[in-house]
């Protein structure tokens, strides 16, 4: 069992590493397709979240309910770098313990054109997480490696105001298996919410 778990991880491991090097390849592109002195764009994005994690190598899910804000660096029309962080709380669990999931996510998000009217983005993150929990005041918590790669939509409302109309990710987390050995945990993240829009000039 041990062995069949390496062989998962540096599946899901090669995998990322591909998906990493086409969106690097990518932005390498259209970043020979724009001149240089284009107006730089920070996009501040405020969501709320859904996530369905499993437990480890269990069948058990939760359904978790967050939410998370991002800031997007654009260097040129299809090319930002963005920092995420999440928040997600666990439903209730046996002996009324607490718990929720944090997230933190680093990396490049490649976009379509600012001036379609619906604009769509891929993007690949990579960071942690954290399970934190309490129950009859003993808190524990945990970190863990975390991968999320998806897209979304928006639409503009105003000049300096978008909708987010969805956002869809699976995320990867690594926590430990019972407290033993890491396990693989296949989330999905879907989040809709505002976006404000701040243009250098």
């Amino acid at each position: 069992m041990h062995e069949i778990r390496k062989v998962r991880l540096f599946r899901s491991l090669k995998f990322s590493a591909s998906i990493a090097g086409m969106v690097f390849a990518s932005a390498g592109i259209a970043h020979s397709q724009y001149p240089t002195g284009r107006s730089a764009q920070v996009d501040l994005a405020g969501m709320y979240s859904f996530t369905q994690a499993n437990a480890a190598n269990f069948d058990g899910r939760f359904n978790l309910n967050g939410g998370n804000v991002s800031v997007a660096y654009s260097f040129y029309d299809h090319f930002a770098v963005i920092a995420d962080g999440g928040v997600y709380r666990f439903p209730e669990l046996p002996l009324k313990t607490s718990s929720t999931m944090h997230t933190y996510l680093f990396g490049p998000r490649i976009m379509s054109s600012r001036t379609d009217r619906v604009g769509a983005f891929a993007q690949i993150l990579l960071g942690g997480g954290r399970l934190n929990a309490s129950s009859s005041g003993i808190k524990a918590g945990e970190n863990a490696f975390g991968i999320a790669i998806g897209g979304g939509l928006d639409v503009p409302l105003r000049s300096h105001i978008t909708i987010r109309v969805v956002e869809l990710d699976y995320l990867l987390t690594r926590f430990a298996n019972g407290g033993i050995s890491p396990a693989t945990q296949n989330n999905f993240r879907v989040s809709a919410g505002l976006v404000f829009r701040f243009r250098s000039r």
